[in-house]
């Protein structure tokens, strides 16, 4: 099972870029003839490779169990009276996981915002074109490139180190080249192309000489080719990898997200819920950052929150430092497999932890593990988003099984980023058998570069969410619709302003503990 991970160029630690560099060393090609050293090994260092990592570029890279197997490293940038471009300059993948789509899927990740003017790369290896389609969703026909060749000429030479502008660009009808004196070895080219053609996809960028590469590149405008069930898959697995990047993107203090303005009224109605145990511990499964929190401290409880999002976490000790809280910690770690090796009086889990995962075991796995961590008689606090509403508003149906194609006509938005109205029906889509919910966000503020983000998640009905709660050994003493901020008003299913399902949970008392609790 490989993973995948990307950040901005100037993030790349040294041991991180040592890895890349040891990986194109030894798994990128040999320099052909013409070359100073014929048949060695086309290496590089990790310094030349620190200073092509400039502040447009962002790399992708992919792990197994040993380490690093393939990188991607992308330009992105806006060309004026062009458009925004993404270009990938490095793509590197390990010799024994190349037939596993590896490359497909860094560039999945690497790819971008969908709405992109263009994409595109220089390469003498056909599998690395065809990673660009495949990613794309779109062919390299050379005429499309020819239409925009000195444009895409000139944004290689303004932000790509070994694109000059003496280079000879060769593309028409029938070849789409350029002559970068990159001599690395051809012999295996055409074993190659017969291998990228068995498919009974022809190869139309016609051959290139020794010291040449392929100018390959494809655009928003063109048709789409549709999406194989093995290449969706894919893709919404390296989509459900992404979807931690996407909460940790998210501008909670933003005065846009207003549904976030509401802790300290949150707060007093959770200590007012809670009354009945007078927790001295509270746990804060999905602690974001820190907003509940740092409130219920304040208050002179002990509280510890978990979430696994870095920058989350990171964010949220800074602002317990700043108003000198003692009483309060946060861990980074995943709320389905932690162990706290404590137990606490009461719980909060809310805004959509719940839910972030479209697989119900998932769900069901924090559920449980919060129910684990709470003493005998404690209390949690639990919210989801309400299925009725959405399905009320929903605009966009369909079934991923039978129509795939459908996804990939979703309007992306900065909802996240912005507002935070996941329930704007402009912006998301349903899967009529799964009712997973499909969302297109992007983001670019803050200072990591520009992303999109395909986002699911699974909201719920309420006694759907009710008998989760059960199966995971906690009794529901209450539930209800509610908006942020105004959790003591209980509102219809179908209300425009019931985002929420708020439950009131109770984990039971062992029956011979209760005996001893009453001095039987």
């Amino acid at each position: 099972m490989y993973k995948y991970k990307w950040i901005t160029g100037s993030q790349v630690s040294d041991d991180l870029l040592s890895e890349f560099a040891n990986l194109y060393s030894n798994h990128y090609g040999h320099w052909g003839s013409q070359a100073r050293k014929p048949g060695s090994n086309i290496r590089l260092s990790p310094n030349l490779l620190r200073k092509w990592l400039g502040e447009e570029t962002h790399v992708a890279w992919a792990t197994d169990d040993n380490g690093v197997v393939g990188y991607a490293i992308t330009v992105q940038s806006s060309m004026e009276g062009v458009g925004d471009i993404a270009w990938v300059t490095q793509l590197v993948v390990h010799s024994d996981h190349r037939d596993k789509d590896v490359g497909k899927t860094l560039l999945f990740t690497a790819w971008k915002f969908t709405d992109f003017f263009a994409w595109g790369l220089l390469s003498a290896n056909p599998y690395a074109v065809r990673a660009l389609e495949r990613a794309t969703r779109r062919m390299c026909l050379p005429y499309r490139v020819q239409r925009n060749a000195n444009e895409l000429h000139n944004f290689g030479c303004k932000f790509i180190d070994y694109v000059k502008p003496e280079a000879l660009v060769v593309v028409n009808a029938e070849e789409s080249r350029i002559d970068s004196r990159f001599y690395i070895d051809h012999r295996d080219v055409p074993q190659m192309l017969k291998a990228v053609e068995r498919d009974g996809h022809p190869w139309i960028l016609g051959d290139i000489p020794d010291g040449w590469e392929w100018f390959a590149f494809t655009f928003r405008d063109q048709d789409q080719v549709s999406l194989t069930k093995t290449e969706l898959d894919e893709m919404l697995h390296a989509s459900d990898q992404v979807t931690k990047m996407a909460y940790g993107r998210m501008l909670l203090d933003s005065q846009q997200q207003k549904w976030s303005a509401h802790q300290e009224a949150e707060a007093e109605f959770i200590l007012q819920e809670f009354d009945i145990v007078k927790p001295k511990t509270i746990l804060d499964f999905g602690c974001g950052i820190g907003r509940h929190a740092v409130e219920l401290a304040s208050k002179g409880i002990k509280v510890l929150g978990v979430d696994y999002v870095e920058d989350l976490i990171k964010a949220a000790r800074e602002k317990a430092a700043s108003v000198n809280l003692t009483n309060i910690r946060f861990e980074e770690a995943d709320c389905r497999t932690v162990n706290l090796k404590e137990r606490f009086d009461a719980a909060i889990c809310l805004y959509d932890v719940v839910g972030s995962f479209v697989e119900p075991t998932q769900n069901r796995a924090i559920l449980k593990n919060l129910a684990e961590h709470l003493l005998p008689g404690g209390l949690a606090l639990i919210s989801v988003m309400n299925m009725d509403l959405t399905v009320k508003k929903a605009k966009h149906w369909f079934v991923l099984e039978e129509e795939p194609d459908r996804l990939l006509t979703l309007k992306p938005s900065m909802t996240m980023e912005n507002t935070g109205d996941v329930f704007n029906s402009d912006y998301y889509m349903i899967d009529r058998q799964t009712f997973i919910v499909y969302r297109k966000e992007q983001f670019k503020s803050g200072s990591e570069l520009p992303e999109e983000f395909l986002v699911r998640d699974r909201r719920y009905y309420q006694a759907e969410i009710e008998n989760e709660c059960a199966a995971a050994g906690l009794d529901v003493v209450w539930s209800r619709f509610v908006r942020a901020g105004k959790w003591s008003d209980p509102l219809p299913a179908e209300s425009g302003s019931a985002k929420e399902i708020l439950l009131l949970c109770q984990k039971p008392v062992d029956p011979q503990q209760q005996m001893g609790l009453f001095g039987i």
